[in-house]
């Protein structure tokens, strides 16, 4: 008669106990399974049935974070690429403003370093046209020389001084309008150059 199985002592269950938390435990657990797998290779771990099940879970999540990467990567330099063009437009539309500025107040070279230094002092880069007006009531364009209109003093009819051509004009008025339509009638391209100043 073959004996009986005796109970496990109370330090024997306390042992199987510790064991089994330890074996489980999510810190150490894994580290005292693989332990036990180079001492008795038989002995199955808790994630020998799982591996199975989470390799291709496992490949399937590689996928995804590579995509993930290289999607990431592609925003980035398209972000990068539109930021890129942003500015260069804003740029161009900023250059476009400086010179309608400067053209719209005529502004020479000088007058042009004067603007972009009376931006650069004020501090405001975004009204390129404040800054053109500003140097343009500094420096207002000189006086054109001479005469502003036609001449200063005319001798009109010889009043001024005396001319032999219009003396008949004095005296006889008549006398002078036959003379002077006879010469028209002569020449009258001659006539409007010499008396105007200018071809007909």
């Amino acid at each position: 008669m073959a004996d009986a199985p005796q109970a496990a002592t109370q330090a024997q269950l306390r042992a199987a106990e510790l064991i089994d938390s330890l074996w489980n435990d999510p810190d150490i657990g894994a580290k005292i399974q693989a332990k036990a797998k180079e001492k008795f290779p038989d002995v199955r771990t808790s994630d020998e049935g799982l591996i199975p099940h989470l390799e291709p879970l496992k490949k399937q999540n590689e996928a995804l974070q590579k995509r993930l990467d290289e999607m990431e990567a592609e925003r980035k330099t398209e972000r990068e690429a539109a930021a890129k063009e942003r500015e260069e437009a804003e740029k161009k539309t900023y250059e476009q403003r400086i010179a309608a500025a400067r053209d719209a107040y005529n502004l020479t070279e000088e007058g042009f370093d004067k603007m972009i230094a009376r931006m650069k002092e004020t501090g405001n880069y975004q009204d390129p046209d404040a800054a053109a007006a500003w140097v343009a009531s500094k420096n207002p364009p000189p006086p054109p020389p001479g005469p502003t209109f036609g001449p200063q003093s005319l001798n009109l009819y010889g009043s001024e001084k005396a001319d032999d051509r219009y003396k008949s004009l004095h005296r006889d008025p008549q006398r002078y309008m036959d003379e002077e339509l006879t010469e028209f009638v002569r020449d009258p391209d001659k006539y409007v150059r010499e008396t105007l100043g200018q071809a007909a």
